[in-house]
């Protein structure tokens, strides 16, 4: 069994799902494919850098592509790389961005997922700290076993520290109140289910 999550940015797949892959890890082979090195946030070779540190610690297939920071397209050429890439793995299950997000490459990373990935049998949208309030999740994880994991790649992210968004204790604070939704204590990441095919 293969997994595969897709970020539009370096960080993107650590804030949105990396508990999730981290406990998944235990028992399927984790991909990761990351639209853009990021560079508006930082120097492109220390951003790369920064996420196969990330994608080190579960032992993840790390793919980085090379469309611009700040003006991710949505066309043919990325949705048949991105396909390329997704028929060679086969995964299972796919997570990518929600496609409502006030960062355009965030929706447009979703869009070409989307398209992509269409004949996965399971699509997910997770959650990062740009995610609009349009964010209703249905399915959660149980990442409190993990959760020392996804900080532990967050922090990776050296280039990033100064920025507002990457606080750790704001995103404990989400994981336990995504736990308080599902009536548990603990830590848990959420997603939306997009699409589901049972065969």
């Amino acid at each position: 069994m293969a997994v595969l999550a897709v970020g539009a940015h370096p960080d993107d797949v650590e804030f949105g799902c990396f508990g999730t892959l981290a406990r998944l890890s235990k028992k399927t082979n984790i991909h990761i494919i990351t639209l853009s090195a990021g560079e508006l946030g930082g120097p492109k070779t220390l951003r790369i850098r920064e996420c196969k540190e990330s994608a080190k610690l579960l032992n993840a297939k790390l793919t980085v592509l090379n469309y611009p920071d700040g003006d991710l397209p949505v066309n043919s050429k990325i949705i048949e790389e991105l396909r390329t890439f997704a028929r060679k793995i086969a995964p299972q299950i796919v997570f990518t961005l929600y496609p409502h997000d006030t960062h355009q490459d965030h929706r447009n990373a979703s869009l070409v997922t989307i398209s992509s990935c269409k004949d996965i049998n399971e699509l997910l949208f997770y959650e990062v700290p740009s995610t609009e309030n349009s964010f209703h999740p249905n399915v959660f994880y149980d990442v409190t076993d993990y959760f020392h994991l996804k900080e532990k790649s967050l922090s990776n992210h050296v280039t990033q520290r100064t920025k507002p968004y990457l606080n750790l204790d704001a995103l404990r604070g989400l994981a336990k109140f995504r736990a308080y939704q599902c009536g548990f204590d603990g830590l848990f990441e959420a997603f939306h289910l997009y699409r589901e095919l049972r065969k």
